[in-house]
């Protein structure tokens, strides 16, 4: 087996793990499959860019949320796409499905972002510092990503959609790579470096109560 084979396999082993890698509904770019279906592959590769976005679209010294409308409105096609599917009403395309889940990721990732800056969670976890708000405050007016950054991400994913959409069918092997890396760093990111972090974080907080409890 060649060392191509070997990274190949071993990214459809991580995607396996969150995807159903039916092949009718993956992208097929430089010669493979990617390594998670067409859905799955906008919202990680729109993750991705969604993290990069804040570092230059974001209001440095604001402090509310992410328009919270714009981010329901930008997030619900995915599921109304999947659910309409799942229950019959429509079939969906890899097309719909990968634009579906572009917008849901670059829409995600602001939101996921200011969810884990309160004080629980701010300076815990690895790479998130730069571009945490200074202080989250869900009351307050000014939108540390507002209506014109959210309106350059809808921008942006529409040029990340054709720029994917032109990849596919073709035979260029460095296509594969210029997707399939990002994708499963995002994976990685997300589900062995996040959710543990995460997970470690709430332990120790429950760790340190029960000892103030018996302490007090």
């Amino acid at each position: 087996m060649s060392w191509e084979k070997g990274i190949i396999n071993l990214f459809n082993f991580i995607g396996s793990i969150v995807c159903h890698q039916k092949p009718e509904r993956t992208l097929m770019v430089g010669g493979h499959l990617l390594p998670v279906c067409a859905r799955d592959t906008g919202a990680f590769i729109g993750l991705d860019i969604g993290y990069i976005t804040l570092l230059f679209l974001r209001d440095k010294d604001a402090s509310g949320p992410p328009n919270l409308f714009l981010t329901l409105v930008l997030s619900a096609p995915l599921y109304v796409d999947a659910l309409g599917q799942l229950f019959g009403f429509w079939t969906s395309n890899n097309d719909l499905r990968l634009f579906t889940g572009i917008l849901f990721g670059m829409s995600l990732a602001p939101f996921l972002i200011y969810v884990l800056s309160p004080p629980f969670f701010k300076g815990k976890i690895p790479l998130l510092k730069r571009i945490q708000p200074k202080n989250a405050d869900l009351n307050a007016k000014d939108s540390w990503f507002g209506i014109k950054a959210i309106g350059t991400n809808i921008f942006i994913s529409i040029l990340l959609f054709a720029g994917v959409k032109s990849t596919v069918g073709n035979e260029f092997f460095l296509f594969y790579w210029l997707l399939s890396v990002p994708i499963i760093l995002g994976i990685a990111w997300h589900f062995f470096v996040l959710l543990p972090t995460l997970a470690a974080i709430a332990l120790a907080h429950h760790v340190k109560h029960k000892i103030g409890m018996r302490s007090g």
